[in-house]
């Protein structure tokens, strides 16, 4: 997702005559370099197969290519500029991309349709902890569980916002203001496929204490293009002591789909034990009915399965969706032969009420860095519904190579 760090300015230049093995010359200039300087380009590819096999739909396949060229303009005495294109084309699709775009096989969705949109397209100035930004921008808060930018996907979600930020060793304090979210299904979906307007304002702020991380934020987010969606205030904490992390929010809000006012709230709490052997975290994610985040990152919290997807950024209440109780334990190790770093984790859902138990589910994950440039993935995901429960099984596969620079 980062640029590569800008060519510096005014390197030397040698001179050599043909037939000699003298060594180069330098050349003094104080004529700087354009492109080195003032324009740095970037490029963010991934190629992905993935299988996905939502029972009782048929399986599917999908071989998506995704590309993302960009160039940064700067930096000018703290000014600075950068556009990207985003473009994805399927390759093998036999899938169905959702929000009525294309691939369209009526089988499982694998939310990467055939897409080409602007991605970003933003001028920024920085200076002395200062940040301001106007324009299509990727926003992403904290781990991502209320604000994020989707980035399993391969058509991210983006903001036309405009944002300031001030921050030092010690503290930080931002504020966003946007207007449309641009969603993962790209400019050819319809209505809320495609993009949600509406009034959203971000505030967070945090400080480091002797004893750790504290952070605070508001959310206020009100849709007008999905009334199921509808409007939602979101005030949270949160705090890292150490090996533990403890966040808690409150939510008001109003939708179609709660059936008018509700108030609902979210605790989540996780202990990590760095061990010779790996990293192993236990933790829980809970909420209410009605609790939603529509500009989650949801793809890591609860399950790659993405099992409770819909539910959780407020679409629908599918399969009689009463909140969510997630234990879960992870696991990672890093160093393992060939470089290979691993991920896995188990979770067990139920309803807040803990009366129904929704499924379980094992994730595991293999990253390989091949170069600075060149990273491999494979991904697998197993939901299994509880016997009785409404949520029906899902596989999930995916291999995929990243190339950026």
């Amino acid at each position: 997702m980062g640029l590569i760090s800008q060519a510096q300015a005014g390197d030397a230049v040698g001179t050599y005559t043909p037939g000699t093995e003298a060594t180069p010359v330098p050349v003094e200039t104080n004529e700087p370099d354009a492109f080195s300087s003032w324009l740095t380009p970037s490029l963010d590819m991934r190629l992905r197969y993935e299988y996905r096999k939502t029972d009782p739909v048929d399986s599917a396949n999908a071989v998506t290519f995704r590309v993302r060229p960009g160039i940064l303009l700067g930096d000018f005495n703290g000014f600075s500029a950068f556009g990207e294109i985003e473009a994805t084309q399927p390759l093998w699709d036999d899938y169905t991309g959702g929000a009525g775009t294309s691939p369209n096989e009526g089988n499982t969705q694998i939310a990467d349709p055939e897409n080409v949109e602007l991605n970003r397209a933003w001028v920024q100035y920085k200076g002395n902890g200062f940040m301001a930004k106007v324009g299509r921008q990727r926003i992403i808060r904290n781990d991502a569980y209320h604000i994020g930018n989707v980035g399993w996907r391969q058509n991210e979600q983006t903001f036309d916002a405009a944002q300031i930020a001030y921050s030092n060793d010690d503290f930080s304090i931002s504020y966003v203001y946007s207007n449309r979210a641009q969603r993962i299904f790209g400019d050819d979906a319809g209505g809320y496929g495609k993009e949600a307007e509406g009034d959203f304002h971000f505030i967070d702020g945090s400080f480091k204490t002797p004893i750790g991380k504290v952070g605070a934020y508001a959310y206020l987010i009100d849709v007008e293009n999905n009334t199921s969606v509808g409007e939602s205030n979101t005030f949270g904490g949160f705090t890292n002591l150490g090996p533990v992390f403890i966040e808690a929010a409150f939510q008001d809000g109003s939708s179609t789909l709660a059936g008018g006012d509700y108030d609902a709230f979210l605790v989540r709490g996780k202990y990590t034990l760095k061990t010779d052997v790996g990293a192993f975290t236990a933790g829980i994610d809970y909420f209410t009915d009605n609790y939603k985040t529509p500009f989650q990152t949801a793809h890591a919290p609860h399950g790659f399965a993405d099992r409770f997807l819909g539910q959780q950024i407020g679409l629908n209440k599918a399969n009689g969706f009463d909140g969510m109780f997630d234990a879960h334990l992870k696991y990672a190790k890093p160093g393992l032969p060939g470089g290979i770093t691993f991920k896995g984790a188990l979770h067990y859902f139920a309803d807040a009420n803990l009366e129904e138990t929704y499924g379980y589910e094992a994730d595991a994950v293999l990253v390989k860095k091949f170069t600075d440039n060149l990273t491999g993935l494979l991904k697998a995901a197993y939901f299994i519904g509880d016997e009785g429960s409404a949520f029906n099984d899902i596989k999930q596969v995916s291999v995929q190579l990243d190339y950026k620079f």
